[in-house]
């Protein structure tokens, strides 16, 4: 019997050291592999979306003093600075929105100091859509169904009670005791009211992006978040985000994904309401969503866009964010970057628009210290800035990539990641801005 055990044992770890080993073999083949043969870009019908754009942060950066100059010009509204952007050949806007209605006193949400809670509110995204309606330029809108923030590692439920006609849809229950079609009756409602009020200043949407970084969540459907839609999210812990999309993506599938597709669907449909009762025609108006690619394989990205499209969310553009100083998988984070596009095309046939896009011109430090990862041939300079920047966009308009979005251009908190350098409060531009846009 002992010896009979042993062999088991033994058998168990062989095959334990195999599986290791495949792995391993797959990882580091992955890591250097890099072809093209037999690819094709995804077809597209929009002009490359240079997506350059005032952040969230600069309303309140303006409030605080700051200033900014190009070329001697002083510029010091959100509008000049937009405009700025305009010049140098940006093509849309860009709002990103909680459900949070309105401005508070404080940076608090919860008892916790929250410095999402006071840049995303309905009231300012308005205010944003009315300047792009001035400026006759067309704005993205973010629709993040959470209530201050959410990205890949934080995810929050969306709170109605500000909205009385949206909060009397969930007939006295919490968010979180609510049934998916319970769920998804007041998602359409907030798409329809959301998308009326944005359309009514006056402005143009083109492409409609819903959830930011959703790889593990949407409205409350989320990994971490208590849940009538599925009682075993609470329980998973979050390290179980850099472990699942590598091992186990059919689970996240399961357990997320195909409940956050219907979510989509119905705010989808809620928005698409919004202008046929305006009289606005909406045959050319776009759907995306998007995920971020630091703890996803290519394969594991495309399975998320193709399961978006096989549980109802009628999906035109697949959202990525990629950072190439982060962290990742690979050592050469533009190889995950050109697979994981080469891979959305392929098996989705969807273009990809890189929603947050953004590497350092120097150190960075702080929350962001361990972004300072230096991509072969990009040096963490000015310089090296600019041309990543451009190679990257100069690569994705023959590969199936739709448009770029530079991530908070103008955010001093963002380190040496923005296109403006800093000194007491006046901002002054990097190379990446000075350049012709892509």
């Amino acid at each position: 019997m002992k010896n009979w055990k042993n062999k088991k044992s033994f058998k168990v770890m062989i095959a334990i050291v195999a599986v290791v080993l495949v792995v391993l073999i797959r990882v580091l083949t992955a890591q250097f592999f890099y072809t093209e043969f037999g690819y094709a870009p995804a077809k597209n019908d929009e002009e490359f979306r240079t997506a350059l754009s005032v952040s969230p942060f600069t309303a309140t950066n303006f409030e605080n003093g700051y200033t900014y100059e190009y070329e001697g010009k002083q510029i010091g509204s959100v509008e000049e600075l937009e405009q700025l952007y305009l010049d140098k050949g940006a093509t849309e806007m860009y709002v990103r929105i909680a459900t949070k209605r309105h401005v508070t006193d404080e940076d608090i949400t919860d008892g916790e100091v929250d410095t999402n809670a006071n840049v995303h509110t309905f009231d300012q995204a308005i205010e944003l859509c009315k300047i792009a309606a001035k400026l006759n330029v067309p704005i993205n809108p973010e629709v993040m169904c959470a209530y201050t923030y959410m990205d890949m590692e934080k995810q929050q439920a969306p709170r109605f009670d500000e909205y009385p006609e949206l909060y009397k849809l969930q007939n006295g229950k919490e968010w979180s005791e609510l049934s998916l079609d319970e769920i998804n009756v007041v998602l359409k409602a907030y798409g329809k009211f959301l998308a009326t009020e944005i359309l009514k200043t006056g402005c143009t949407v083109k492409n409609w992006n819903l959830g930011n970084e959703a790889n593990f969540g949407f409205a409350g459907v989320s990994l971490g978040l208590e849940t009538a839609v599925n009682k075993k999210l609470a329980g998973v812990s979050d390290f179980m985000r850099y472990v699942l999309p590598l091992f186990r993506p059919g689970w996240l599938e399961k357990n997320i994904w195909r409940y956050n597709a219907k979510e989509f669907a119905a705010v989808r449909e809620g928005i698409l309401e919004a202008y046929d009762d305006l009289g606005i025609d909406s045959s050319g108006v776009k759907f995306s969503t998007h995920i971020a690619t630091v703890v996803m394989t290519p394969n594991a990205c495309a399975r998320y866009f193709n399961c978006m499209k096989k549980n109802g969310y009628d999906i035109d553009t697949a959202g990525i964010s990629y950072y190439p100083s982060a962290p990742a998988m690979y050592a050469n984070s533009m190889i995950l970057f050109k697979k994981t596009v080469m891979a959305i095309n392929k098996k989705c046939d969807l273009p990809v628009f890189i929603g947050e896009f953004s590497y350092p011109s120097g150190e960075m430090s702080g929350f962001f210290a361990g972004w300072n990862k230096r991509v072969l041939g990009y040096d963490n300079t000015e310089e090296g800035q600019a041309a990543i920047y451009r190679d990257v966009c100069e690569w994705g308009k023959t590969h199936g990539v739709c448009g770029i979005r530079y991530w908070a251009a103008d955010y001093e908190d963002w380190g040496s990641m923005g296109l403006f350098k800093f000194e007491n409060k006046h901002g002054t531009p990097k190379e990446g801005l000075l350049m012709e846009q892509p």
